[in-house]
This record gives structure tokens, sequence and C-alpha cells, in this order.
């Protein structure tokens, strides 16, 4: 099975052995193909500035929110990394963490801490950063609205990013 086939929504770390050829096929493609990458990095690095930058926002409102919770939202489920977090953090130049077997999908993420998560925000799997529950949302939208209007405008253009580096790496897979 080559890297092309085994990027995709199918992809689990829960399957072994497609997830441990896919992390070494991914990382011989990024060293293999360094230089054809490097716009890819460049873009990646990009994202993770931008991400970076509203990391103040997102945790000021989750600090006012979460600690309250009585339905903890970070479950297992959604703490892995999937195929397009897979080139996000590979292109950043950074292993995705080991995951352990026999952890239950429902349980509170493994990586959710006293003082939140473990993971610093930019490299987290991608829909752990942009999962508002109803409360937070909430939070975040009766605030004041410059800054929430400024935090909108700048999550559009982690999204545009994120796409843009996406395709291109699609775009230097095929034609390898």
């Amino acid at each position: 099975m080559t890297l092309l086939n085994l990027l995709n929504y199918e992809l689990s770390w829960h399957d072994r052995e497609k997830w441990d050829k896919t992390i070494r096929l991914l990382k011989e493609f990024s060293e293999d193909h360094n230089g054809d990458l490097s716009y890819i990095k460049d873009t990646a690095r990009i994202i993770k500035y931008r991400i970076d930058g509203i990391d103040a926002f997102i945790q000021q409102n989750t600090a006012a929110v979460c600690p309250s919770c009585e339905n903890v939202c970070c479950v297992n489920k959604h703490g892995f990394y999937d195929y397009e977090d897979l080139i996000y953090v590979y292109a950043l130049g950074i292993a995705p963490p080991v995951y352990k077997k026999g952890v239950s999908d429902t349980e509170p993420c493994r990586f959710l801490s006293e003082a939140g998560c473990a993971i610093e925000r930019s490299i987290r799997p991608f829909r752990c950063n942009w999962y508002f529950c109803g409360a937070l949302l909430k939070h975040i939208e009766n605030g004041p609205a410059k800054p929430y209007r400024i935090f909108i405008k700048q999550l559009d253009e982690i999204v545009d990013l994120r796409k843009e580096m996406l395709d291109g790496f699609f775009r230097i897979l095929k034609s390898a």
C-alpha cells in the first residue's frame, strides 16, 4: 500500500499496522523530498505562528468556561491525529505522540491535565483546537465584539492556509 493510499479518512491509530506504516512512509517521504516540500514546511510554520497568535484569546475564554464544566468534552477519540494532522506535524519536523493501546475512546483525553491540554495548542489535532462546546462558544460570542471578529478572521486564515498546505502536499505526493 502506498502513502497516497494510506492518507485518507479511514486512517486510525487503532489499526496499528496501517498507522505505523503510514508514519514510516510519511517520514521517508518527508526526508526524501525535503527540498520539494519547502513551501509546505513554510506554510506549516505560518500556520503554527498564527495558531500561537490566537492562543491567548482562546485560553482566556477556556479559563473562564472549562473549569466549571461537568461534561468534559476532551475525550480520547478527539485527541488522535488524523492524516491531515500528520502531514502538518511532519511538515513542522515533529513526530506525533505514541498512543497507548487499550485506552477507551470515551475516557478523558490522556493529554488533559489539571491545567488543560498538555499538548501545545499549535500542534494539537486540528479538531481539538477548533471544537467549541455550546457554553464556550456562547462565552466567546458574548464577549467584546472586536476581539471576536479578529479571532474569526484569524481562524478563517488558518483554515485557508491549512487547505493550501494540504493541497500542495498532495500535488507533490502525486507527482513523486
